[in-house]
């Protein structure tokens, strides 16, 4: 992830709210990994207030949670969460456990696509990780930024 320089965001870069979300989001994610915890499909949005609303998704397979995150971020976007404070989105990140490819092998990662108001596309990020369940000796890596994706709102 990029973060942004002190002006006035642009059309490519993060601005510190969605760096923090997303970061905070990576964050929960890798401890329910290190305890052993299966995360699911986590969505966080925030309205231009920064109020947060979390939402998982745990109860189908993963493509099917990932459609209903999707979804959620789709059906929300306009109106927020208003029975938890929350207004228009302004941002979202969405984040699950998938396999990227490095050197021909495949590798365990926490995915994330994040997108914000204002920017020309959604971005995607991944952190590796290994030893599920092994608490303090899990180990996972820096974020690696993973491409453009199409924004949900």
């Amino acid at each position: 992830m990029r973060a942004m320089p002190q002006n006035n965001q642009t059309t490519s870069t993060v601005s510190p709210e969605l760096d923090e979300m997303t970061c905070d989001v990576i964050g929960m994610f890798l401890d329910a990994l290190a305890e052993g915890d299966d995360p699911g499909v986590v969505v966080c949005v925030e309205d231009k207030a920064c109020n947060r609303y979390e939402v998982v998704f745990t109860d189908d397979g993963e493509e099917a949670c990932l459609s209903a995150a999707q979804a959620f971020v789709t059906e929300h976007a306009a109106h927020g969460v208003s029975s938890d404070g929350v207004g228009k989105l302004e941002r979202y990140a969405i984040a699950c456990t998938g396999c990227v490819e490095i050197d021909g092998a495949y590798e365990n990662a926490v995915l994330v696509s994040f997108y914000e108001r204002g920017l020309a596309t959604g971005f995607s990020a991944y952190v590796l990780y290994d030893g599920v369940g092994a608490k303090d000796n899990f180990m996972w890596s820096d974020p690696e930024p993973a491409g453009e994706e199409p924004a949900l709102f």
